[in-house]
């Protein structure tokens, strides 16, 4: 049995995918073999739709509406219609891999910072013309989209140009836009990384979600899930879970990994065993009416693809699969898993 097959009575399981998936038969292959989801890694941020190029050749003629490019997420949007692969939207906004020039006037970095409502015109055109691109030409196919990303940080709002900018309404704004021009049933949902922390917990629900509820701007909570072996405990993780589901938010999981160096037999069986315990919490919040998980995205396809050998700066395999399409004890766990409840 296929992971998108244990688990299609309760959510989707999808995959991150970059450029090297899609040139990669044997990926591409564990792709539409396991998933029913799948999310852009990078190609479908910020500073892969604005067309570099054609703002700063021709500022004038794109000051309150950035040119835009879709060449690139073409071919994920391409792929994932051709398979019938629900594809999740990555990410409208954030402070990284936003261009500098965009909060310039002029889109000249050496310039003087544009103003509130010129960066507020600016995103509402940029997010227009995504929103419109992909559901003109590929309707049905984006299913949901991460409107902001990692706004939260050292206990507040994140220091960052849209903060200092704009003002702490920020992000409101660009859910505002996103409601806007969503097309009916697309979801639209907040995004960040160590949201299960205490102070986090409290502070994404108190100052993010509740004040995007009250609007009728938010439909579910993106959970990251970058974990460690040890890092945050079950307990933390399900609290978390219980925490946003009593919202009555749907939840997804939206970059699963778990970081280990350890590739030894009783390292990876270890492995298997700590996501076998984050499934269980999922599947039984799902089961048991907790919380309304819809999907859970794996971050990587292979543990040679995953990011976290870069990030934590030393070789790491935390994922379900290995050398293309070799199944992990890790992958076992997880895919027996609904079988044994």
């Amino acid at each position: 049995m296929t992971l998108k097959e244990a688990y299609a009575p309760y959510f989707k399981i999808g995959s991150s995918v970059s450029r090297a998936n899609l040139d990669n038969p044997l990926r591409i292959q564990l792709l539409k073999e396991h998933y029913s989801s799948m999310t852009c890694e990078n190609d479908m941020k910020p500073m892969f739709f604005m067309d570099e190029k054609e703002n700063l050749e021709h500022p004038e003629k794109y000051d309150h509406a950035p040119a835009v490019r879709f060449d690139l997420a073409r071919r994920y949007l391409d792929f994932a219609k051709e398979n019938n692969i629900a594809l999740r939207g990555h990410t409208l906004a954030w402070h990284g891999q936003t261009p500098r020039w965009f909060f310039h006037e002029n889109y000249d970095e050496n310039g003087p910072f544009a103003s509130r409502e010129l960066i507020l015109e600016r995103l509402e055109n940029y997010i227009h013309s995504v929103l419109d691109f992909v559901q003109t030409e590929y309707p049905g196919v984006v299913y949901a989209w991460d409107v902001f990303n990692e706004i939260v940080d050292e206990g507040n709002f994140r220091i960052s140009h849209w903060s200092h900018l704009v003002g702490e309404d920020f992000f409101i704004k660009a859910f505002e836009f996103a409601r806007k021009y969503a097309a009916p049933g697309v979801k639209l949902f907040y995004n960040d990384y160590e949201c299960y922390a205490p102070w986090k917990l409290k502070f994404i629900c108190e100052k993010v979600l509740k004040p995007l509820m009250e609007r009728g701007l938010v439909d579910g909570m993106g959970m990251q899930s970058h974990l460690l072996m040890d890092h945050p405990t079950l307990e933390e993780y399900e609290n978390a879970v219980r925490t946003y589901g009593a919202l009555g938010l749907s939840i997804h999981v939206t970059e699963l990994d778990i970081h280990i160096h350890d590739d030894s037999e009783e390292g990876q069986n270890a492995l298997a065993a700590r996501y076998r315990d984050i499934f269980k919490i999922l599947l039984d919040a799902k089961k048991n009416g907790i919380a309304n998980v819809e999907c859970v995205t794996l971050w990587g396809l292979v543990d040679e693809d995953s990011w976290l050998s870069f990030f934590r700066r030393e070789k790491s395999h935390p994922l379900l699969f290995q050398n293309d399409t070799e199944a992990k004890p890790a992958y076992y766990a997880v895919v027996n898993l609904p079988s044994e409840n």
